[in-house]
């Protein structure tokens, strides 16, 4: 089975788009038209229809359809009080068109920003929700009052049914919708215009260089059975300046320090600190030297006076 790249949340955006805009379509002209229920009364002389927003009759002989705007038909047909679930449906399936519309602009703006597919989303399921909520009432209601004014036939016109399509992909363009912005957050990365090639599958991130080549840096330590970072460098690619001035500033690298053992003997010891590099040995602060007197100083007993006799060198 081939992996999903990247950019198949460009595909899902464009199949939501394109659904929602068929629905955007339909709804619209569905929403427009007072073909929506059609009657005739015991005569059959007149076929009479309306839909949201008008009321029509067409005399049969001539079939010259005359209209009139639910408000002027209220006072001629209904003794001027408009069917109340007229202005219920009405507001139901207005709302829920305004938000297939929104949802559609939104969709179309998340291709420079995808995780708006979800605000997108989420407005077109509040229109399929008005939707499938206005559109029965219509229906049922419409029926309820053909059966208690007796119309000898009633049905429903190509208004009606236009926003039944318009409700079952605005349901399937809400689902692309979300899936696409969940995709988007999980694999893709940037926006329509970003090429979909420079990211691994299923990764999310982009594939780096290999590092610079330092020459003359010290690699003896570098374990031998892992892989060697630099095998994809190619000889075109030379190392950068900085890696150069780096690589000259470097000390030398120089051997272990070899520390020998000083055993306790009587026998004096060679000096090893050239060998551990140590400093050479000071006295410690407290330490104070014994005061050596001139080798003619005269002996003072304890009275501090001077005797008589020979000077004597002190040791």
């Amino acid at each position: 089975m081939p992996k999903i790249g990247p950019g198949f949340w460009k595909i899902l955006l464009g199949i939501g788009v394109g659904l929602a805009f068929i629905g955007f379509i339909l709804g619209w002209i569905g929403f427009g038209v007072p073909d929506w229920h059609a009657f005739q009364r015991y005569n059959g002389s007149t076929l009479e229809f309306y839909g949201l927003w008008a009321y029509c009759q067409q005399p049969a002989p001539l079939y010259n359809t005359i209209c009139r705007h639910w408000s002027d038909a209220s006072n001629q047909l209904f003794n001027g009080t408009e069917p109340n679930f007229l202005s219920t449906a009405d507001g139901l399936i207005t709302i829920g068109m305004i938000m297939l519309s929104l949802g559609l602009i939104v969709a179309v703006v998340t291709a420079i920003l995808p995780l708006l597919a979800y605000v997108a989303g989420a407005l077109t399921v509040l229109g399929f929700i008005f939707l499938i909520i206005g559109l029965p009432i219509f229906g049922q209601q419409s029926n309820n009052l053909s059966k208690l004014r007796g119309d000898a036939t009633y049905n429903k016109h190509y208004g009606f049914w236009l926003i039944v399509p318009t409700i079952i992909l605005a349901f399937l363009a809400a689902i692309l919708f979300i899936v696409t912005g969940y995709y988007y957050q999980r694999h893709g990365f940037g926006n329509l215009a970003s090429h979909s090639y420079s990211r691994r599958p299923y990764g999310g991130q982009r594939l780096l260089g290999p590092a610079n080549l330092l020459n003359g840096m010290p690699y003896a330590a570098y374990p031998r059975m892992m892989p060697n970072p630099y095998q994809y460098q190619t000889a075109l690619q030379g190392p950068s300046l900085l890696s150069q001035y780096i690589a000259r500033r470097m000390p030398q690298y120089y051997g272990p320090s070899v520390i020998r053992r000083a055993s306790a003997t009587a026998f004096p010891q060679p000096s090893i600190i050239r060998a551990t590099g140590q400093p050479p040995y000071v006295a410690p602060a407290y330490y104070r030297p014994p005061v050596v007197q001139s080798g003619y100083a005269p002996r003072v007993n304890r009275a501090g006076r001077a005797l008589a006799g020979p000077p004597v060198r002190a040791v």
